[in-house]
């Protein structure tokens, strides 16, 4: 079989640059290798803010539960009691679990567009427009009784976002089979907003 090899004029061999054919194999690989990579990636930083969320979440039930073996109240801080009604109060991260040590930073979460820590008198609040309160178990009000309520509140959350949180700490069963308008089930509830695939989650913390 014979060889050619193009050779300039010093007879070396001289280098060739890539034919068109060869270009277009490069870039079509590399468009496959995106098409492939980039929903891995995007769903690996969706992941991450889902994880961080729910890591957030787990660590405001510690600090709630420790504030409450404290002072056997969730309407009582370091200073006196305070008056909570249905309407609220917020920022009950900054304003008593990071002061009494509970907490070592504001709640902060990698999700949505802001999140608060707050206390409501009863049941805590019930954003579906179903029966008042948390349906903990999905069908019965598990949360009748409380005096107080301390929940986790995320607004500017995804429809996508909340499924995720609600099916990762609830399951499926609860949460749905899928991303939806509205879910009331478990320790999450949330429904859209004003604009659509966005809304609120409230995420039930404690209750006594």
């Amino acid at each position: 079989m014979k060889i050619n090899i193009a050779l300039n004029n010093n007879g070396q061999r001289k280098s060739l640059g890539f034919t068109l054919i060869e270009m277009i194999g490069v870039l079509a690989v590399i468009a496959i290798l995106a098409a492939l990579l980039v929903p891995k990636v995007t769903s690996a930083i969706s992941d991450a803010k889902v994880n961080n969320a729910i890591s957030t979440y787990q660590t405001v039930q510690t600090a709630a539960a420790s504030h409450y073996s404290k002072y056997n109240a969730f309407n009582i801080i370091t200073n006196g009691v305070v008056t909570i009604t249905a309407g609220g109060w917020g920022g009950w991260d900054t304003n008593c679990l990071l002061i009494e040590g509970f907490l070592d930073s504001p709640v902060s979460l990698k999700i949505g567009t802001s999140s608060v820590v707050q206390v409501v008198a009863g049941e805590g609040n019930e954003v579906s427009g179903a029966a008042a309160g948390y349906l903990l178990d999905g069908t019965d009000n598990g949360t009748a009784n409380n005096a107080y309520t301390v929940e986790l509140v995320i607004n500017g959350i995804t429809r996508q976002d909340a499924y995720d949180l609600a099916s990762r700490i609830d399951g499926t069963t609860l949460a749905g089979a899928a991303p939806s308008a509205s879910i009331n089930g478990g320790r999450v509830v949330y429904k859209d907003g004003s604009t659509a695939g966005t809304g609120s989650a409230y995420l039930y913390v404690a209750g006594r």
